[in-house]
């Protein structure tokens, strides 16, 4: 029989597995907030070291420090390597959807066997606002919340080095998931230790009436139980102190910007289940007859105690074991009521945001309920049982199946937004209005109240770009892997990001009316039921460069130096002008004058330790490209070493030249194709090596299907 129960229940658990990620796997797109950026900045990151992507590292820095936000990021960033995005992210959906029951029946088992079934409800809860908000790290760190506390669990009469290894093993993945869930964490791995030895130690000391030691003997004897738990504690300083190091530093940082949410709200939050409704209010009834069903539990948990009590007072058992009647009225899994009681009071005091990020209330709320699961008990019939995982899963499937119509309706609208969108062209700079939309449904019939399905789905098409999306609020945040690297100080004194002018524009329907004058500096060139795409107006290479010739001339040099004849100067402030020529890249760069006193071409040179890039317009066409370099003249103490790396419209053309100190101008050519009327080169340098800089002293750009390209300025030809 218990094998059939068995069987029932493992095919119950794979049953409801299977149904729960169909959504998942079934949809192209999973409609989530934030989602489709964790996959833009996962990919930044993984593309941030390739030099090509010079947007990409113009416009971000990686953030890497270790902050409590990093796992689901690191996990797209590998799987990125083997898979398409959208099979990364529905990977990652996957384990936060699927670990989270797996984590309950592995913590329920260890602790309370009969309350295994209330596991199912694992699905459910999975299936939360905060997932499809995108807060992937959130869902992943409430798994490893309960695979945590159900292995301490285990071991917690006796723990070993071993145990405490593994436990730092989870806290620390924990910690690197998100920062709420560790110190929760840490917080009950202090409550319950003290909560059980505790309990132990009042339980030898008043928990029989009749012995032959006296209170203080039976006490003192009861002391040494405190000790394991004492030493395991203290086992965990090393943890309090990353916990209190990183709060200190979110109230440094952001303390100050803290807001509340008003009772009113907090309890239709409460008691409308809103911690698991998404898209629709459809799911407030859903949550309301879980409410229901969970309060029913209680009642039925405390009834069963109390018939407990009265059974075993009656029986008179007590009189011949000496057991008081507190130790049946008060149990040890009375700890998770006190713990959900403290989550609950967190839940009304805590703020709605502030520190670093919000939604805390919500994330609270989560946890209530699950932590709450080991303290019922009702002790019910085998069928009861039945009946009981019945209603869950019906609860289950009824909040799942809300989910999939709205999964099929939205994925309608995701299709129409990316379609045709026109955005083909690498390593450029994007920009949107507004940079979170959430607009009307027009499958849906209704404009999403919680949840913004479409709120970042530019990312998705920014991924495998080398696109520097400009509204990335995870840049703009401490706790994500990317920060925006160009900033500046506003007139009151706050760091802002430093605008970019935008290659490309997706105007969002509703702002149709806000966008005057855009289309003098843009073209549109998509539009669709949801947006406008616009591209920046773009002006043929210039003829009036040079003219008559095959051959254009760059002399790279300071300000006072002496241009060389036919050559076009090019300073450290040279911007790239449309359909001409410049730096497209605002990284420091110095001119280093030579030290010869007669000037020869290519004497001088522009230096730089960041990635540069230069373009010039040019027809397309086939053309031989000769770069200059030259070593440092100076006499200083520690003569400047050159080395080059430089990458032509996305080809790497020259790897690893050293120019060695006092090098009179060397030269190195490759031959290009031009098909987008433009040629850019990046030039950099490999960090980890003993050179410190590159230097540029000039180059040449000559058509070598012998037509005639630019006319010469008066004005150089004079020089």
């Amino acid at each position: 029989m218990k094998a059939r129960q068995l069987s029932i229940g493992y095919i119950t658990v794979f049953v409801m597995l299977v149904l729960h990620l169909l959504p998942v796997w079934g949809f192209t797109y999973f409609p989530t907030q934030d989602g489709l950026s964790h996959i833009y900045n996962s990919y930044v990151v993984k593309e941030y070291h390739q030099h090509e992507n010079y947007r990409l590292r113009e416009v971000y820095e990686l953030n890497a420090t270790i902050f409590p936000n990093w796992t689901s990021h690191a996990l797209l960033v590998v799987l990125l390597y083997i898979f398409p995005p959208l099979i990364c992210e529905k990977i990652v959906l996957t384990l936060c959807i699927g670990l989270l029951p797996l984590s309950l029946f592995y913590f329920l088992k260890g602790i309370a066997r009969r309350n295994v079934v209330f596991g199912l409800l694992g699905f459910m809860f999975a299936y939360n606002y905060l997932l499809h908000m995108g807060f992937y790290n959130f869902v992943l760190s409430m798994s490893l919340f309960f695979f945590t506390m159900g292995y301490w669990w285990r071991g917690k009469d006796k723990i070993r080095l071993t145990n405490i290894i593994i436990i730092y093993i989870l806290l620390l993945v924990t910690y690197l998931t998100h920062y709420h869930t560790y110190a929760l964490l840490l917080m009950a791995l202090t409550f319950f230790p003290l909560f059980s030895s505790g309990y132990a130690v009042l339980q030898g000391v008043w928990g029989h009436s009749e012995s032959s030691l006296s209170l203080m003997q039976r006490f003192k004897e009861g002391i040494p139980k405190l000790k394991p738990t004492l030493t395991f504690i203290g086992s965990l300083i090393p943890a309090y102190f990353i916990m209190f190091s990183y709060y200190f530093y979110l109230v440094n940082e952001h303390g100050g910007n803290s807001n509340h949410k008003g009772v009113e709200w907090l309890n239709d939050y409460f008691f409308s289940m809103k911690s698991l409704v998404a898209f629709r209010d459809d799911h407030i009834l859903v949550g309301r007859v879980l409410l229901v069903f969970l309060a029913i539990v209680f009642v039925l948990t405390v009834i069963n105690r109390i018939r407990q009590c009265y059974q075993f007072h009656k029986s008179e058992e007590w009189k011949e074991t000496g057991e008081r009647l507190w130790t049946r009225i008060v149990t040890q899994m009375d700890g998770f009521l006190i713990m959900a009681v403290f989550i609950t009071v967190m839940f009304y005091i805590a703020p709605w945001s502030g520190y670093s990020g919000g939604w805390i209330n919500d994330r609270f709320h989560l946890y209530i309920f699950l932590v709450l699961l080991p303290f019922f008990a009702v002790n019910w019939h085998r069928y009861v049982n039945y009946g009981v995982a019945g209603i869950i899963v019906i609860l289950s499937l009824w909040h799942l199946g809300y989910n999939v119509h709205t999964y099929a309706l939205l994925n309608r609208d995701i299709a129409n937004v990316h379609s045709s969108m026109g955005l083909y062209e690498k390593d450029t700079i994007l920009t949107s209005e507004p940079g979170e939309w959430n607009g009307f449904s027009d499958s849906l019939g209704f404009e999403s109240k919680y949840v913004e399905p479409f709120g970042h789905t530019e990312c998705l098409l920014a991924v495998n770009m080398g696109i520097a999306y400009l509204d990335n609020y995870e840049a703009n945040t401490d706790h994500f892997p990317l920060r925006y690297k160009l900033k500046e100080l506003s007139a009151d004194g706050a760091i802002v990001k430093k605008e970019l002018p935008a290659d490309y524009a997706i105007i969002w329907r509703t702002e149709y009316d806000d966008v005057a004058g855009l289309e003098e500096e843009y073209d549109l060139i998509h539009s669709n039921d949801y947006h406008r795409v616009y591209r920046r107006k773009r002006a043929a290479p210039d003829p009036q460069m040079w003219g008559g010739g095959t051959v254009l001339a760059f002399d790279m040099q300071p300000e006072d130096g002496q241009i060389a004849p036919g050559h076009i100067p090019v300073y450290t402030d040279t911007v790239y002008t449309d359909g001409q020529y410049g730096w497209l890249t605002v990284s420091e760069r110095e001119a280093f004058k030579g030290g010869s006193e007669v000037r020869q071409p290519y004497g001088d040179s522009i230096l730089g330790k960041e990635d540069a890039v230069f373009r010039v317009a040019l027809p397309n066409g086939t053309y031989e490209v000769t770069c200059y370099f030259r070593g440092d003249e100076s006499e200083s103490d520690e003569p400047l070493e050159i080395e080059i790396y430089l990458i032509a419209n996305g080809e790497k053309q020259i790897q690893r030249l050293q120019i060695p100190v006092g090098t009179e101008a060397i030269d190195k050519q490759y031959n290009i194709t031009i098909t987008d009327e433009h040629l850019t080169q990046v030039i950099y340098i490999r960090k980890k090596t003993r050179y410190k800089k590159w230097g540029w002293s000039g180059f040449t750009i000559e058509s070598t299907d012998g037509k005639p390209r630019f006319r010469i300025p008066e004005e150089t030809k004079e020089q």
